[in-house]
């Protein structure tokens, strides 16, 4: 479904293909700036893959509204990270700490333990790795 947030500004809904109860959620909604028959990403999605912050799509979106399929337009310059909380102690919270001090942001759910971070291309990566690199493999899961 695509509801008008505020002006400039719509969430487009991308339903998931749940397998195994992964992910928590059947739909996630991205918010995007509308531009020219496109959307432009506004926040790094927690579950849509090989979609960052900055990317321009088009959608082809049901009479629901929801996206039925999309494409990349143009890519941007930004890198999109998430963290999966696999056991406790993690220090996730700590680490989004550290990278929002570094200028990325982030989104989280956090009653599934997930988080996607935003590495604008402003941001060294080898800082991001240096953060990232104080978390237990075996407490959290790390993508890119």
């Amino acid at each position: 479904m695509r509801k008008a947030n505020q002006m400039n500004r719509v969430s487009l809904v991308f339903p998931l293909d749940v397998e195994d109860n992964w992910p928590p959620v059947g739909a996630e909604s991205i918010p995007f700036e509308p531009g020219d028959g496109s959307y432009r990403t506004l926040a790094p999605p927690l579950f849509v893959k090989d979609l960052s912050v900055g990317d321009v799509i088009s959608a082809e979106l049901d009479a629901k509204g929801s996206v039925r399929a999309w494409r990349h337009a143009r890519r941007s310059a930004h890198t999109t990270v998430w963290l999966l909380r696999l056991a406790a102690p993690n220090h996730i919270e700590e680490a989004l700490t550290r990278l929002r001090a570094l200028g990325c942001n982030t989104v989280s759910l956090p009653q599934a333990g997930i988080h996607s971070v935003d590495v604008p291309s402003s941001v060294v990566m080898a800082d991001v790795d240096a953060v990232l690199s104080m978390l237990d493999e075996n407490s959290v899961g790390i993508a890119f």
